[in-house]
């Protein structure tokens, strides 16, 4: 029971980590651990949304002092910057909804959820939309696993 219980906080935790997400945790879990797809994505899911909560709410925060350390190694004042033209063009182009839909896939939901509410979009609609595409990816991951899986042990058995 004990090292059930550490795997599960394995995937819990990881899932957390930007970047590597449900993209590992998942099929880790379901493959490795042979865990119960549905049980792995919403462990997984539930990581996640932890990690996204707090890129939302402390995203402002993590830029600032990013930028301050970056201006003191660099040695010069701190100037504000523009919002990057391709970041504003893709926000225009698609909206907080999708930008924040699609960044999980794209890159990492965290960052994503982060960079959306520096540039001003409402936390409760990043943190909604950002969280189901988490579980649109998890479930995508599962499903990817499952059958690969399977695909691999009908090779195996030829």
């Amino acid at each position: 029971m004990d090292s059930l219980f550490l795997q599960y906080m394995f995937v819990f935790f990881v899932s957390m980590v930007p970047f590597l997400e449900v993209f590992l945790t998942v099929p880790t879990a379901i493959i490795v651990f042979d865990f119960p797809p549905v049980i792995v994505s919403v462990v997984a899911i539930a990581g996640n949304t932890l990690s996204v909560l707090l890129f939302i709410f402390f995203g402002t925060e993590i830029n600032k002092f990013f930028s301050t350390l970056y201006n003191k190694l660099r040695k010069r004042d701190s100037i504000p910057k523009e919002v990057n033209p391709r970041v504003k063009q893709a926000l225009d182009r698609f909206g907080a909804t999708w930008v924040c839909f699609l960044s999980s896939i794209l890159f990492s939901s965290q960052v994503g959820a982060g960079t959306m509410t520096t540039l001003g979009s409402s936390r409760k609609q990043v943190f909604i939309w950002t969280n189901l595409g988490v579980a649109a990816l998890a479930i995508t991951m599962a499903l990817l696993s499952i059958t690969a899986e399977r695909l691999v042990i009908e090779m195996v058995d030829l």
